[in-house]
């Protein structure tokens, strides 16, 4: 008969034991060993015995032999919890955590009031990604023991997995009220911060985890990622900088600085930091994914396709990699009008795969969805409805499945408000082509009596643009915040309208644009081409922008408001005179000077030969192009390109061809202004440039194509009444350049028909008739929708 333990321990070895005990409570665990293990060779079967000396090897870190420990123990005494929790302790160190379950349970069975096996099944639960269950132990083991820290702090790590971050926070918070000088649980709270939307508290608390623990290299890096999101890049780098002291072999520190040298525009020092992080972990998927972001960038199409390769090679479903890849399929720059043409096919192609691949991965999908967009497929030529459809069905879709289950629903109902709601969803909300032409007369015009607006701020630039218009409306909420946050606070104010003054340029907009969100969901033209979401039911443009068979071109219902739509105020920009020598301008006005200063993926192979064909008429004159800032060696290609295309014409490029160096919006002012006619791109034209040199009384040419993308110049000169820049054809489009090249050389006339411009310009401002039919239009198909 095996003897109790308590009869072992009023053995003879009783004295011996309670020295040991004595030793291991004064934490020297090596003597204690030692006497336990004398203990044991004269009592083999020394339950006690057995289970301290499993707890000290589980303390040194040899949970192998305290399993063996905890065993024998058990197999002399099965009645003892702690050793049945001792194992499940040992089981889960050596990565068992299913087995440690069951000595969790076990323990359980034999004390049902044992709050630490509680603790430490909940531990293994979640071990094995079982969430729910964990947290329920968690639960249960605070119900027991509800001063332990460690616990509240466990379960709101669980929570947060979960994504309930409101009740993860509550947890943190009651950690650090029972610690308050935990780094783990300040940081683990800026955490939940930051995914409640909370960016400025997160960045306190991180601050305050850094005072208690300064070497703690995770938290470093989430301190660099929220500085970095509320756009202080400088702060963030010195943050990743300073992790890389601490975790000397830290790639994630690495590679967030590669993102925050990117988000600076310093490409070159983010793809050496890219490049350094795939030696260090050439596993590492993320850092495959980033180098191949920064090497398309930079124009290394090839080699960033390789390393997108190579990241899906090592994690097969990294969704935002597989979007951005079939995104790759449309270049920035295209070539040649073959690939031009080419390119829209290419990405049907890719979307097949992505449709195949997206079958299976909804969620993963629906999750990436806005990280990439098919932005560049508006500057390629033809109808791009049916392809821009398709992709926004598979985004749609995978974006309802991970975001519109059962936790993100968005409920009608409650007390009836006398005003429509309409929340604005915008990345532009700051001085920005999309802010000055289309969203800002909107912000001012809007009768409050009629609407109550909420204004969304995707990102976190401002300027006084943006605190004047925080000023104007009922709400404003300013991110960058994580999809969730965007999804309660919206969800949250049950908005009747979402209006997107464009959709497919910003990632967080075209996400919240992918999810049915309100009753009425609605686009402007801020991106000139339809949206192809089955989510936005009315696409908003002007009269004047679009052609007689344009409804066609839309998945969403087109409306036409008067003019071109928009109710623009011209800003007051201090035009800087420039020095004409200084950036080469021809001394004699006799040699006629075009601006072509569009952003270089504007310009398509295809209408190439029109500039060839105007030198070659219209005697001597200078293209003015413009050096782009994010892609300055798409512009060197661009020159390239038309170099070929006068060289092949036998003309010498270098005497027609220039090249402008980027300049701010003053300086470009005073370039205008010395500039003699402006040429359209007749591939996509320009609202904001052709805006702006109307009101410098600077000619301009537009070629009228087919779609809005091909109009915007168009609508500005009949607004205010000066058509004749308008043409309907590439001949026409060379045949008028040439006559008003000869036309220039005749000061007097010329100067005339600039000042006529310039004059007629404010037409294109104060056009408040769009903003009321803007808001009919919304009242009417509020109405019809109920």
């Amino acid at each position: 008969m095996t003897p109790s333990r308590q009869q072992q321990e009023q053995t003879p070895v009783a004295p011996s034991l309670a020295e040991a005990l004595r030793l291991h409570q004064a934490g020297r665990l090596v003597e204690a060993e030692k006497l336990y293990l004398t203990i044991l060779a004269a009592d083999p079967r020394h339950a006690r015995c057995l289970h301290l000396l499993g707890m000290i090897a589980l303390r040194t870190a040899r949970p192998a032999l305290a399993v063996d420990r905890f065993l024998a123990s058990i197999a002399v005494d099965g009645t003892s919890p702690a050793t049945h929790a001792g194992l499940g302790d040992a089981l889960r160190a050596q990565g068992r955590p299913a087995e440690a379950c069951v000595c969790y349970r076990q323990a359980i069975l034999l004390n049902a009031d044992f709050a630490e096996a509680y603790h430490n099944w909940g531990l293994a639960l979640r071990a094995r990604s079982r969430e729910a269950e964990a947290a329920s132990a968690y639960r249960r083991a605070l119900a027991l023991a509800p001063g332990l820290p460690q616990i509240y702090h466990n379960l709101g790590l669980v929570l947060a997995s979960m994504e309930q971050w409101r009740d993860a926070f509550r947890c943190f918070l009651h950690a650090l009220r029972l610690a308050p000088v935990s780094p783990e649980a300040h940081y683990n709270l800026g955490n939940a911060l930051i995914a409640l939307g909370r960016r400025e508290d997160a960045i306190d608390c991180f601050r305050r985890a850094l005072r208690l623990r300064p070497d703690y290299g995770e938290l470093l890096v989430n301190l660099g990622n929220a500085l970095r999101d509320d756009g202080r890049s400088g702060e963030a780098i010195a943050c990743y900088v300073r992790a890389m002291a601490v975790t000397p072999n830290g790639f994630e520190a690495l590679n967030n600085l590669g993102n925050a040298l990117k988000d600076g525009g310093a490409m070159e020092a983010a793809l050496a930091a890219y490049r350094s992080v795939v030696t260090v972990r050439p596993d590492f998927a993320e850092g495959h994914y980033n180098l191949g972001l920064a090497l398309r960038a930079l124009g290394c199409r090839d080699a960033a396709d390789a390393s997108f390769r190579r990241a899906l090679a090592l994690e097969p479903d990294y969704a935002e990699c597989r979007l951005v890849r079939t995104m790759d399929s449309l270049p920035i720059l295209a070539e040649t009008p073959a690939s031009s043409l080419a390119a829209p096919l290419s990405f049907d192609l890719a979307l097949d795969d992505l449709a195949v691949w997206a079958k299976d991965h909804g969620a993963a999908f629906g999750d990436a969805v806005g990280s990439a967009q098919p932005f560049y497929l508006a500057y390629r030529p033809g109808d791009h409805r049916g392809r821009l459809s398709r992709f926004g069905d598979l985004a749609a879709a995978a974006a309802k499945i991970r975001w519109q289950g059962p936790r993100i629903v968005q409920e009608r109902g409650g007390v009836p408000r006398h005003r429509l709601r309409i929340g604005i969803v915008s990345a532009q909300i700051r001085r920005h082509p999309v802010w000055d032409v289309v969203l800002r007369g909107i912000i001012d015009g809007l009768d409050r009596r009629r609407f109550e607006v909420f204004l969304y701020q995707t990102r976190p630039e401002s300027d006084e643009e943006t605190i004047w218009a925080a000023g104007r409306v009922a709400h404003f909420e300013q991110g960058p915040k994580t999809m969730a946050s965007w999804l309660a606070d919206i969800s949250a104010h049950r908005p009747d309208i979402l209006f997107y003054p464009e959709i497919g340029m910003d990632p967080a907009t075209s996400a919240l644009a992918a999810l049915r969100l309100a009753p009425l969901q609605v686009a402007g033209w801020g991106h000139p081409i339809t949206t192809g979401l089955p989510t936005i039911d009315l696409f908003f443009s002007g009269a004047l922008l679009e052609g007689a068979e344009a409804d066609r071109h839309y998945r969403e219902k087109l409306v036409r408001l008067p003019g071109t739509g928009v109710c623009t105020k011209a800003f007051a920009v201090d035009t800087v005179p420039i020095d004409p020598v200084s950036l080469g301008l021809p001394a004699d006005r006799a040699t006629v000077r075009f601006a072509l200063c569009h952003t270089p993926f504007k310009f398509d192979p295809g209408y190439d030969h029109l500039y060839v064909q105007i030198a070659k008429a219209a005697g001597a004159c200078q293209f003015w192009l413009s050096r782009d800032a994010k892609y300055p060696w798409a512009s060197d290609r661009l020159f390239d390109r038309l170099a070929g295309a006068f060289r092949s014409e036998g003309l010498d490029p270098g005497d027609y061809l220039r090249m402008l160096p980027w300049l701010p919006p003053g300086k470009f002012g005073g370039f205008l202004q010395e500039m003699d006619i402006y040429l359209d791109s007749p591939a996509f034209s320009g609202y904001t440039t052709a805006w702006q040199a109307a009101h410098g009384g600077l000619p301009i040419i537009t070629l009228e194509g087919a779609f809005l993308r091909q109009r915007l110049a168009a609508g500005v000169l009949r607004q205010i009444g000066q058509n004749e820049g308008i043409v309907a054809s590439e001949e026409a489009y060379a045949a008028l350049a040439v006559r008003w090249a000869g036309e220039c050389r005749k000061p007097a006339p010329w100067l005339a028909r600039r000042e006529a411009l310039r004059l007629a310009a404010p037409r294109a401002d104060g056009n408040r008739r769009a903003v009321r039919a803007f808001e009919q239009a919304l009242i009417d198909a509020t109405k019809a929708a109920q």
